[in-house]
């Protein structure tokens, strides 16, 4: 209701007449008219009672909340099993059991954010979690960053519909540029591999498998029954298939806003222009890890800047690359910065700005100009992020990937280039 669900709602509770201002039904069967979608949370003792309750009532999809199924062991599977057979009965398909359900901001339909902050506004993003917690704190610090979705599938369980038959729909979903997933187990190996491979080709996929050690593999069968494969040869494999892979949630999320980004890179050429000596010293050994050159500019390439600003600011202490402008007066600082990317851009496959300059619509809008004439990413690095968190969110919203450090930033655009090179390689 919170987040502005336009159609019915039919509360079940044989306990209550009215929930929250709406008419509450005993049961599922009282409910007029048909039903197309039931979230479940009710002891999992109940639960195969109210699926067979949905499958007379012609329910074709239920979202199973409810805990205390595989997860727990050899009873728990018992459970679900039967909780799936009545299903399967009925042809209705589920989602979980020990989920949080799904989240489509174009529609309202949200069982995942409590919060009542997020506005109902669609992206291109889409993620699959096998954690309640994870798919929360992806969309609400995703949304922070800037990011905006379009599907998100807390999964849990896969009784019945596994990220396998959610990854297809993804591939096909028109509202869906990215896909990034975390997984814990996986139920059908070879045709996850298979489908990220296919799905790569069109689209970016970047997954967070967890589960990498002994202890988390252990908290993976316990946490959803999942039963975890080696993850060398997993990570490898989905390498190889053009998928981008992440370490963590932050990790996760920072590939995604990276790859919001509507340029790939062409090569691995970067311009650095910073207002800090720490950030181009940072930079530079962050590409020296990561695989990137910091090429000299060329000579007249350095007039060039030297000449965007003449009079404003003392002479460049580096001009070569990377380019440190050390201070500019705050007045003078959007148009600097804005001329001295687009001089940059002609020598290079990538910018990485950092500075302190404001963060609004104006210098967002001219920075994006700048992106699409050159058909180059650029990279934009806040020196007081903490200040300017609008700022952040609307740069990255507008395909300007925005990052509080250059390792972090370099990470994702090292990224970028591998992916680029995956698709040139593969006529993608």
């Amino acid at each position: 209701m919170r987040s502005g669900f336009k159609g019915k709602l039919y509360p079940v509770n044989p306990k209550e007449s009215e929930i929250m201002g709406l008419r509450s039904y005993p049961s599922i069967l009282d409910i007029p008219g048909g039903v197309d979608l039931v979230v479940v949370s009710v002891p999992a003792s109940v639960v195969p009672q109210v699926m067979s309750e949905c499958g007379q009532k012609g329910v074709k999809f239920a979202v199973v909340h409810s805990v205390g199924f595989s997860e727990l062991g050899v009873r728990g599977r018992e459970l679900e099993n039967e909780m799936l057979q009545i299903a399967q009965r009925h042809g209705t398909r589920i989602i979980g059991p020990n989920c949080m359900g799904l989240y489509c901001p174009g529609v309202g339909l949200n069982t995942i954010v409590p919060r009542a902050s997020l506005e109902n506004e669609a992206g291109s993003i889409a993620f699959l979690g096998q954690s309640g917690w994870v798919s929360q704190s992806f969309i609400e610090m995703g949304y922070e960053r800037g990011l905006r979705f379009s599907k998100v599938v807390s999964i849990g369980n896969q009784s019945d519909l596994t990220i396998e038959d959610l990854l297809e729909y993804l591939a096909a979903d028109v509202e869906t540029k990215i896909i990034a997933c975390y997984i814990e187990g996986i139920k059908h190996g070879r045709k996850f591999l298979q489908l990220a491979k296919q799905i790569s080709r069109r689209k970016p996929i970047i997954v967070w498998k967890a589960g990498r050690t002994e202890v988390g593999i252990r908290a993976a069968a316990s946490h959803t029954g999942a039963l975890a494969g080696n993850d060398a040869v997993f990570s490898a494999v989905l390498k190889q298939g053009g998928a981008i892979t992440a370490q963590n949630l932050e990790e996760l999320i920072d590939l995604v806003v990276g790859f919001t980004c509507p340029v790939l890179p062409l090569g691995n050429r970067l311009g650095v222009l910073v207002e800090s000596g720490a950030g181009a010293v940072a930079s530079a050994d962050a590409c020296e890890t990561l695989g990137l050159e910091i090429p000299i500019l060329p000579m007249e390439t350095q007039q060039e800047l030297a000449y965007a600003v003449q009079g404003i600011i003392p002479a460049f202490p580096n001009r070569q690359n990377p380019i440190d402008i050390v201070w500019v007066p705050p007045e003078h600082s959007a148009r600097i910065f804005l001329l001295c990317s687009r001089i940059i851009l002609n020598d290079v496959d990538a910018a990485l700005v950092m500075a302190y300059t404001k963060l609004d619509e104006y210098f967002a809008t001219e920075l994006v100009g700048i992106r699409d004439e050159m058909e180059k990413p650029i990279f934009f690095i806040s020196c007081d992020s903490t200040m300017q968190q609008t700022g952040v969110s609307l740069l990255s919203k507008k395909g300007i990937p925005t990052f509080t450090t250059p390792e972090r930033a370099l990470k994702v655009l090292s990224a970028m280039v591998h992916y680029s090179n995956y698709l040139r390689q593969n006529d993608g």
